[in-house]
């Protein structure tokens, strides 16, 4: 009887979210049907609230990894797995939506592209993005990720990054989990050392994109440095 009870509530579930999608979810019950493809024959409400519970927030489950899901909630591997790959998969859809073939026009395109890069990342990350003589995009590599506030970059991974990809520019692009758009003053003197190491191989540095919170910071647009910014190489 609990099994048939169980089984229409879970259809009722799916139904309400092939007619209005998760907008019509409370974040609970979205970790609830997630649990059903990992779980199916529980009942999973109690241990979606648990879970809500014990996290606090969506986004904390989802950015949490495996091993910490699965310790902090008795999950089994599996299902602590599928929870975990949501941010990750967040990511690379929207990474996806940019195509095979990306080149940017503005600051504003390039913030974007580099938002996409740091969804659902908790601890600070540094990427470095190569371009061609056309401002499109050949490469973007993370070289780096460390804790919440820092993270350490190796010159000899950068300019091997650098040669592979035989770019003509590149931007920096970090985020700050803390969501602040504060530039400090590591960040600037990372950023200088990274000028005159490339300039030694004739490669230059465009621009330095901070992405914190629901907005970014951009070198280039502060003038700082005087670094040249994405669109002096997209009109050419």
């Amino acid at each position: 009887m609990s099994e048939n009870l169980n089984k229409g509530h879970r259809e009722r579930m799916r139904s309400r979210f092939k007619r209005g999608g998760m907008e019509a979810m409370a974040d609970h019950e979205i970790i609830e049907l997630l649990l059903y493809y990992a779980i199916p024959r529980r009942d999973t409400n109690k241990l979606a609230h648990r879970i809500m519970r014990e996290f606090g927030g969506l986004h904390n489950v989802f950015e949490a990894g495996v091993e910490e899901i699965r310790k902090r909630c008795g999950l089994s591997e599996n299902t602590a797995t599928l929870l975990s790959m949501m941010a990750p998969l967040a990511r690379r859809y929207d990474i996806s939506k940019w195509g095979r073939r990306i080149s940017f026009a503005s600051t504003k395109s390039l913030a974007q592209y580099a938002s996409s890069l740091f969804i659902g990342r908790t601890v600070e990350c540094f990427y470095l993005l190569c371009l061609d003589n056309r401002a499109a995009l050949t490469s973007a590599t993370e070289l780096t990720r460390g804790t919440l506030d820092r993270a350490e970059l190796y010159p000899r991974e950068i300019m091997k990054c650098v040669m592979a990809c035989d770019a003509a520019y590149v931007v920096l692009a970090h985020n700050h989990p803390s969501g602040s758009l504060d530039i400090s003053e590591a960040d600037v003197q990372t950023t200088r050392r990274l000028v005159s190491m490339l300039a030694e191989v004739e490669v230059g540095v465009l621009d330095h994109i901070i992405c914190g919170g629901k907005g970014y910071v951009s070198f280039a647009d502060k003038r700082i440095m005087g670094l040249l910014g994405i669109e002096n190489i997209a009109k050419k």
